[in-house]
């Protein structure tokens, strides 16, 4: 299946919002995407990329640079979400984190930090270490949306 994974624009905020809306039961509304749209321009250490499968966004990929101010480190800290097939092989969540590791590697990164959600328990954790992230303690999240 042809595919591209590309920089998200604020003509992607409808699909985006829908994408959100499927994957978490809650609406989030296409302006609040769009101001963080926005947001980003201004912030060249932070991006969001989409997923292009028919036509159809199928997948996020959030990606944040974070830079040491006491030391050489760099770290990327990547999130994605997708609407993927288990029986897919590679499916979008792969293409996404291995277009990271790409990004990562471009912006010299000495690593990277895959932040996921806590409300899906579809085996991420495992699908982590058999990709060569270690589980290094908790991330307590209050959410609003």
């Amino acid at each position: 299946m042809d595919y591209v994974i590309r920089q998200a624009t604020s003509q992607d905020t409808t699909q985006i919002s829908s994408l959100i809306s499927q994957l978490t039961g809650k609406s989030i509304s296409p302006l609040h995407i769009e101001n963080r749209l926005h947001f980003m321009q201004s912030h060249p250490n932070e991006s969001l990329y989409v997923y292009v499968e028919e036509n159809q966004i199928r997948g996020t990929l959030g990606f944040r640079i974070r830079e040491s101010t006491d030391s050489d480190l760099k770290f990327s800290e990547v999130s994605v979400l997708s609407l993927d097939e288990p029986s897919e092989d590679p499916n979008a969540t792969d293409k996404l984190k291995h277009f990271a590791e790409l990004l990562a590697n471009k912006h010299a990164c000495t690593g990277m930090w895959w932040v996921t959600g806590s409300e899906r328990k579809n085996g991420t954790h495992a699908l982590g270490q058999q990709l060569g992230f270690q589980e290094t303690g908790y991330k307590f999240v209050k959410r609003f949306l």
